[in-house]
Order: C-alpha cells, then structure tokens, then sequence
C-alpha cells in the first residue's frame, strides 16, 4: 500500500479514490478479504519507516480516499491545539503560531500594530 500510496503521489491535496488503490494493490495482495481489512483498518497507522501515517476520509461526493501525511501532524496538531484531524499548517507556519491565521497575514497585523503604536506616541 505504502509504495503504491507514494508511486501515484498520494498527499492530503491529491489523495487516491479507494478503487483505484485497490485495483492497484490487487495486483499483488491476491486475498480481497484480507485487501479489504487493509483498506479499512490502515487509517491513522504510521507506515513502515515511521515517517508517514496513512490517512483516508469520504470526500464530498461520498468516494473513499487515501493519502499519506507526515506522521509528525498529530503531535503538531496536538501542540498547536487544533481538533481537526485534517489541518495541516499553512507555509511558513512554526510552532507557537496562531493555527487559524496565514502566517503572511500575521507578520502584516503585527508590522501594522508596531505601526499604529508609533502613531500613537
């Protein structure tokens, strides 16, 4: 799964429907039992090699689809207080940074602020 997940470029922006990873990995796991328990139960396990976790979720018209993410998101999500499972921090993004806020946004805010404090005086 881990290796088909990586050939087709499976990340949270381009995940992979559910029959296309199976007609792919059928070509080598030949038990569908044991492909469909796969398919089922690998959601939020870190993948061999420890740096990734497999993802899935139902998309908007109801297709099962998968991808894999770093295996670090769930202690960065944790830390940066966020609940959604599926929050991945904006470029640029450090630790200590406000989660819901563009971090471009943020640095205008704060050079605004020091602005109108100087106006201020």
């Amino acid at each position: 799964m881990l290796k088909i997940l990586k050939a087709k470029g499976a990340v949270f922006g381009n995940p992979i429907l559910r029959p296309e990873l199976r007609q792919e990995a059928r070509k080598k796991i030949g038990d569908t039992g044991l492909l469909d328990h796969l398919l089922k139960h690998m959601a939020g396990k870190v993948a061999p090699g420890g740096a990734e976790r497999f993802r899935r979720r139902h998309n908007a018209d109801g297709a099962m689809e998968y991808w894999l993410e770093n295996a670090d998101l769930v202690s960065i999500r944790r830390e940066a207080g966020v609940q959604d499972p599926y929050w991945t921090p904006p470029l640029g993004w450090k630790p200590g940074d406000s989660p819901t806020q563009d971090p471009v946004c943020a640095k205008e805010l704060k050079r605004l602020k020091q602005e109108m404090a100087q106006m201020k005086r």
